[in-house]
């Protein structure tokens, strides 16, 4: 698949799930709702940002690299767009449950990096 096919089938999902969590928005009332109205909005929101994040650091990435070095960029976007998706609805969470403060979001960040270090070093090591 070429980084071309790739970034159209990327942006279709986004697409969809940002479509997907805009209907969740629309239809489902948060004061009744149940656990799985909420899983689905953080489900469909998630996969929106990872797709965003994801185009939005491929693209940069491919102006940066060598075509022979895309496909370790691409994946590299990927693995980071659904590290920060995972952190904005981390932050997203504790916020709905009145357990955000800036020593969790430093902690959050803290433990993004430090996965993000490991799979760095895996990656050179491999």
């Amino acid at each position: 698949m070429s980084l071309h096919q790739y970034l159209i089938a990327l942006a279709l999902g986004t697409a969809i799930s940002i479509s997907a969590w805009c209907i969740v928005m629309i239809s489902i009332d948060p004061a009744t709702a149940g656990t799985l109205a909420f899983f689905i909005f953080y489900l469909t929101l998630g996969a929106g940002i990872a797709g965003v994040f994801t185009i939005g650091g491929t693209m940069i990435r491919s102006k940066k690299y060598a075509e022979e070095a895309i496909h370790a960029a691409v994946a590299r976007s990927f693995r980071q767009g659904v590290m920060l998706s995972v952190l904005f609805l981390a932050c997203l969470y504790l916020l709905s449950r009145d357990l955000f403060s800036s020593g969790t979001m430093i902690l959050l960040v803290v433990l993004v990096g430090l996965i993000e270090f490991l799979m760095m070093s895996i990656r050179k090591e491999a």
